[in-house]
């Protein structure tokens, strides 16, 4: 399938989204943008970001010879040359096929959320992980560095109490739907849990809105610290925002924009964990994803792991025109994991499947507001959600319960 470009963008954008796609989907670069590209580095239009993933983009699919004006212009030795040793080190190591063990992984972690200088390097690691896909050792590496990056604040050990869901959203939310979550988070509360929602600021790609946009609609405040759980139990639940528990993680934000396709965080910053949460609820919409996050979920010491495979992409919400398969594990006093796939056949009659241009956050708090106040929100599809997510997750959350 061709790429389709925006002209109107910056040159680099284009080139990241033609070389940086991964092993299947990357495609050569035409000679008129790899010299549009070499003009902008000459004049200094590349940002160090941008630059370090466009390259790793470009070597790891293998550079063409129409591509090697690129590599004259820019050194594979020059891109990272501003990086600490260990860290040109490891941009070695990745550009030679190799791998990385979780210690060093975590080593390399700690300079990626660090403010040392070397932003080129951590475009370069982020897209150069992304394209040839991260293992479960540098994944597990990584999310411990980014655990030490939590704010004291948010170190504090939770306040004693009912066990707690993590919920876990994509922070780049959705583009073509309302999303639910919220409600989900109440009518978990009401069953006696304590429910935390992972949120941040939106890194893209997709810009429309995010469960903390909806969240700051219906007049949510973020949390300050893990002994806001002392409080009584907020209606949806308490928000976590990625600004306040961890500056470092915060700043990767304006990276990712640069460096335009979704690097490991967009996977990994869901899993973070500062309360030691019993049980997280996430989704995966891609199939290998759905694995890997299991496996993620496991690492990152959650007790029961609910999966939503194949759900509204963006969100845990379940589809109304397909089938839903929930990725279950529970851990067990031993220590190893009883994992258990549950399909959830459709039944509804529906036309069509949601699909709102330009979804305002605003609306979308109105329909949450609307459904609190009348147990139903005026829209059907939106209320048909609400029931069956809600159901598919206590039927979930009931195996969890029977298999400790």
């Amino acid at each position: 399938m061709a790429i389709v470009l925006d002209p109107n963008e910056p040159a680099i954008n284009r080139g990241i989204k033609t070389v940086g796609i991964g092993k299947k989907g990357s495609k050569p670069l035409t000679p008129e943008l790899a010299l549009e590209i070499v003009d902008d580095l000459k004049s200094g239009k590349v940002s160090a970001a941008a630059k370090g993933a466009f390259f790793a983009g470009l070597h790891a699919k293998g550079i063409e010879p129409q591509e090697e004006i690129l590599e004259q212009a820019c050194p594979p030795d020059t891109i990272v040359s501003d990086a600490p040793e260990f860290v040109q080190w490891v941009c070695a190591q990745l550009l030679r096929g190799h791998t990385l063990d979780r210690q060093t992984a975590y080593d390399l972690g700690k300079f990626l959320f660090s403010d040392e200088p070397g932003d080129a390097a951590r475009g370069w690691v982020a897209s150069f992980l992304r394209v040839r896909y991260e293992t479960d050792e540098e994944y597990e590496g990584l999310l411990q560095a980014m655990d030490d990056t939590l704010a004291p604040a948010f170190k504090i050990p939770a306040p004693k109490g009912a066990p707690i869901i993590q919920i876990a959203e994509p922070f780049d939310g959705v583009d073509h739907s309302y999303m639910i979550t919220p409600l989900i988070g109440q009518k978990l509360q009401l069953q006696g849990y304590r429910v935390v929602h992972q949120v941040g600021r939106n890194s893209g790609p997709k810009l429309d809105m995010n469960l903390w946009d909806i969240a700051q609609a219906l007049g949510t405040t973020p949390a300050l610290s893990n002994l806001d759980l002392t409080m009584g139990k907020p209606n949806f639940g308490w928000f976590f925002h990625q600004t306040l528990m961890s500056r470092a993680l915060d700043r990767w934000v304006d990276l990712r924009r640069q460096i335009i396709k979704r690097p490991f965080l967009a996977t990994l910053e869901r899993f973070i964990n500062p309360l030691k949460a019993d049980i997280l609820i996430a989704s995966a919409f891609h199939p290998p994803y759905g694995e890997k996050m299991m496996n993620l979920a496991q690492r990152a010491g959650f007790k029961g792991i609910i999966i939503v495979r194949n759900g509204i992409e963006g969100t845990i919400a379940f589809p109304l025109l397909r089938d839903v398969k929930l990725l279950l594990s529970a851990k067990q006093k031993d220590g190893s994991f009883r994992r258990h796939e549950m399909i959830k056949k459709n039944a509804l009659v529906v036309d069509m499947e949601e699909m709102i241009e330009k979804p305002k956050a605003s609306d979308n708090a109105n329909l949450i507001e609307t459904y609190l106040k009348a147990g139903a929100s005026g829209n059907k599809r939106f209320d048909l959600r609400v029931k069956i997510t809600g159901e598919g997750l206590n039927q979930a959350l009931e195996w969890l319960k029977e298999n400790p």
